[in-house]
């Protein structure tokens, strides 16, 4: 939804511009345009990493797509770890290995598409139960998990920064656009007075965009990256909440339970249709 949130905002604001008798085709300056955004991707390039300016771009990309993170893939991953979980108790430790050298063609893992495709989340779970299989104390299990988790998260959240520090620049970059304006300008006096209007309307353009590019566009884009961040990390906790009752061979009902109550409130399935969705009722 946030592309929307970003569409209504430009409409907004040009919308009043016009309601106020303001002519949009002023706006179109594009010396501004190039100046600003060019500033913005030129910055985004000479301060970012090949991985970061991947990361960057995705921030960026991503404004059209939804948080994936909602009750119905939380119910996949309370299925899984309940699958993995009544196995581990009708079959002992070691028939994990099988899910370990071949996830796909699990029972347990087929109708798990979005999981599957999850790359972070699937190297998490079968890098665990890798290290299950090997008898591993819960305790170092633990660690491992929670240090991996910090790894992604320390790694995922540098692009929003990123992007959202070059959102802060973009009304000095405006400045910088708008005093270009003014040199056009000094430098057209004693000419028409049509031209003079038109270069400090460009100038004036040049503050306006550096301002809405900030507060309106990049700026949201880059938190919009971070909650979904979070609420990924927060999908993550809960795979290891699940993998930590798994490697301590409890029941698959209270596996499952202990991973529903660690799933953030908003997404959180009631416990009627967790039980329902595990047993396939």
């Amino acid at each position: 939804m946030n592309a929307v949130g970003i569409i209504f905002t430009l409409a907004a604001v040009v919308g009043a511009f016009v309601y106020e008798g303001g002519n949009p085709l002023v706006l179109i300056q594009i010396g501004e345009y190039i100046v600003l955004l060019g500033a913005f991707f030129g910055m985004l390039l000479a301060s970012a990493s090949p991985n970061a300016l991947k990361g960057a771009f995705k921030v960026i990309m991503g404004v059209a797509k939804p948080d994936p993170y909602n009750k119905k893939n939380y119910l996949e991953l309370l299925k899984i770890i309940y699958g993995l979980s009544t196995k581990v108790r009708k079959d002992g430790i070691l028939s994990l290995e099988a899910i370990v050298d071949d996830p796909e063609s699990s029972p347990i893992m087929q109708e798990a598409t979005f999981f599957l495709k999850n790359k972070d989340a699937r190297n998490l779970l079968i890098d665990a139960l890798r290290n299950v299989v090997t008898g591993i104390e819960v305790e170092k299990l633990d660690e491992i998990l929670d240090g991996n988790i910090e790894a992604i998260e320390k790694e995922i959240s540098a692009p929003p920064k990123m992007v959202g520090i070059l959102a802060e620049s973009m009304p000095g970059m405006g400045i910088v656009a708008a005093v270009m304006g003014v040199i056009l300008t000094m430098g057209a006096l004693g000419g028409s007075i049509l031209v003079i209007g038109e270069h400090i309307a460009a100038a004036l353009t040049g503050t306006f965009l550096g301002l809405l590019l900030c507060y309106g566009i990049f700026g949201p884009m880059a938190k919009y990256a971070e909650f979904k961040n979070e609420d990924f990390i927060a999908y993550l906790t809960a795979l290891k909440t699940g993998i930590i009752y798994i490697a301590k061979g409890d029941a698959p009902i209270i596996a499952m339970e202990a991973v529903r109550e660690s799933i953030p409130p908003m997404s959180r399935p009631d416990f009627e249709l967790a039980e329902q969705t595990v047993k396939g009722k």
